[in-house]
């Protein structure tokens, strides 16, 4: 089984791939599927049979266009081991407007490309489809809407700052004085005018410091160490990516 989660950054493409190492015993492969083209990087996974690809897209609006080039290239499939079987889109809720209009887009795309929708489309759960391909064969797949609402404790880089500052007080330390300068430092609201950004600047500050030399290395250690586990208990939804594999 072949799957793609679609993300917009860099730094979600990085803790969803600690949560899926972590959670679901994927490991990191330098195989995978080729779309250069649609994304803006990615990393790629194996775990027994089967094959997983995380790609950034570059920004909230282009999860969408990234999966309709992916719903074109089923389309286009000829054979079944070209075929993606499951997607995940994962986005912030308050980047892509209102859940109706992002729901919108999504029935466009398979509206556009004749895909047949077995349940419901809705947020949180699989939403089965059928198409034909290219050679007028039947071509099933899955796709999972996950659209986080990072107010509280909901989004990654939030969780991971909880998790480093439970664990150490000097830590802590540096991630209040960091949450801190992030809340005065852009008082007109020129740079910082989402939450989520804000969200991310936190989390920025703080491995700026705590890993300004041996970035990646540093940084690597640090992610392995999180309990990744105990975020499904806040993101329920998560624990739908057991299903793919």
């Amino acid at each position: 089984m072949k799957s793609v989660i679609l993300c917009e950054g860099g730094t979600d493409l990085a803790l969803i791939q600690y949560f899926m190492e972590d959670v679901n015993n994927w490991s990191y492969k330098d195989t995978h599927i080729e779309m250069k083209k649609e994304i803006k990087s990615q990393r790629n996974f194996s775990k027994n049979s089967h094959s997983l690809s995380i790609a950034e897209t570059g920004g909230c609006s282009k999860l969408c266009p990234c999966f309709e080039k992916f719903i074109m290239r089923n389309k286009r499939s000829s054979i079944s081991d070209e075929i993606i079987d499951k997607f995940v889109i994962i986005s912030d809720r308050d980047e892509i407007g209102t859940v109706d209009e992002f729901l919108d887009k999504i029935r466009n795309i398979f509206s556009e490309y004749s895909v047949q929708v077995i349940n419901e489309i809705v947020e949180g759960q699989w939403i089965r489809c059928n198409m034909q391909n290219s050679a007028e064969e039947n071509v099933s797949f899955e796709i999972l809407l996950l659209l986080i609402p990072f107010e509280t404790t909901g989004a990654l880089e939030t969780f991971l700052l909880d998790a480093i500052a439970e664990n150490d007080e000097y830590d802590k330390n540096i991630i209040d004085k960091g949450k801190a300068f992030v809340n005065d430092a852009d008082p007109e609201a020129r740079y910082l005018n989402k939450r989520r950004y804000k969200t991310k600047a936190e989390f920025d500050v703080y491995f700026s410091i705590r890993t300004a030399v041996d970035q990646f290395g540093e940084r690597q250690n640090i992610l392995k160490s999180v309990r990744w586990e105990e975020y499904e208990l806040i993101q329920n939804s998560f624990r739908l990516l057991k299903d793919l594999s």
